[in-house]
Formats: C-alpha cells, structure tokens, sequence
C-alpha cells in the first residue's frame, strides 16, 4: 500500500483526539476485529495544512472502519489532509486511511477517516553491484525538553562513501508516523501539546537491499509551562 503524501515545513506536536466519540485519545479501546485473533485498537495520524503547518497525534480505533477522528481547534483554512496508519495485532497488517478537509471557524474539528487493511507487498531486489551503504553520523534535537510553544531544532549529518548510486534522500517520522520524504536533513518542531515525540531519520543512497538504510531516533519532550 502506498502512503499518503504531505506537505511541511514548521511541525506542531500533536493534537490529543478522541477516537469513536467515546474513547479518550491515548487509552486502548475495544478495537477493531479484522479477522479471528486479528485486531486494530491504535493509530497515529499527521496533518498538513496551509503556510507550512503540520500535527501529529494517537487516535483509538472503535469496532468500525471509519473513524471520526477528533484532532482540536486548527487555524482558518483550505487544503488540510489527514494520513493515518494503524498496526494490526499481527504484525503484518497495516491499516491507513486519509482525508481532506477545510476548516471554516474557531470550533473543534473532527475529520472522518475511512480506513483500509492490507498486508503491504514487500519489494525484491537483485543485484551484483558493490554499493557501500551511507551512515548517519549525528542526529540531535535541542533542547529536548522544550515548554509548550517553544522549538525543538532536529538536525544532522550523514554521509555516502561511494556517493552513490544516487544522492542521499531523507525521511523522517514521529512517533511511527511516517512524513513526507522532502530530502531535509533538518526540521523544526513546534510544541503545541504536551508530550514525548520520537523522531526516527532514516537515510538511503537509493540501495534497496534491506538493511542499506541507515536509521537512528532522537526523543524530546514538551511540557506545559
């Protein structure tokens, strides 16, 4: 399955939603029964929106596949898109959905998510070319505690011995949600609700051979003033 792609630039903290209208953000529900033994109960989400904002944030799944998902009051605006991806109890299946949505005044506002589950196809790649895989040589966010409405500076370095076989492209997430790759090495985190965030970069050469890619996680945390 494909993910959704978004847009950003200076990142909010998640907003904290309530899942189903009726299971409190961040406490396990009752879940979603796939098949025998196979259950979906957690989600993470992320938002884009206009003049570069983006949010992220836990969302309890219920016992249906669409999902109102309750992410809070967002600045006036067109253009919003909510991606969410949800592990299933097997380990295998992944469940994602996204949405559109506007936000027309100062009222909290729920998007309605319509989920879809799959095993995602894995890719095989052959080859006989020698390729020495890049490393991340530093990851580093500071400060990493931060009050809320402050800014945590996420940078790094990496590099590629070989340089190759294509430049380095960077990809990033928050707390397992994956963010659009915009080949940045470094990003901005706005707190806007308190929290402990994990950053995971992970770095490619364009060597899909598994393990090729280099990864490494930073944690800061936001707390109320």
């Amino acid at each position: 399955m494909g993910w959704g792609a978004l847009l950003f630039g200076m990142i909010a903290c998640g907003q904290s939603p309530t899942a189903g209208g009726s299971t409190a953000s961040g406490e396990v529900g009752f879940g979603l029964q796939l098949s025998p033994g196979v259950t979906v109960s957690q989600a993470v989400y992320t938002i884009s929106g206009p003049n570069g904002f983006f949010s992220a944030g836990n969302a309890a799944i219920g016992d249906s596949l669409d999902l109102p998902v309750l992410v809070g009051t967002l600045p006036i605006g067109t253009g919003y898109q909510l991606d969410l991806t949800a592990p299933a109890s097997d380990g295998e299946t992944i469940c994602e959905g996204q949405s559109l949505f506007a936000v027309t005044d100062d009222n909290p506002v729920t998007v309605l998510v319509h989920l879809v589950c799959a095993v995602p196809s894995g890719d095989l790649a052959l080859t006989a070319t020698l390729n020495i895989c890049p490393m991340i040589d530093a990851l580093n966010a500071s400060p990493t505690d931060v009050k809320l409405g402050g800014v945590v500076a996420l940078t790094s370095t990496a590099h590629d011995s070989d340089s190759g076989p294509s430049p380095l492209s960077y990809k990033w997430s928050i707390n397992g949600a994956p963010l659009p790759p915009q080949q940045q090495p470094n990003l901005n985190f706005v707190c806007s609700q308190p929290g402990s965030y994990n950053f995971t970069l992970s770095v490619s050469d364009g060597d899909i051979t598994p393990g090729c890619t280099d990864a490494q996680s930073v944690t800061a945390r936001c707390t109320a003033p």
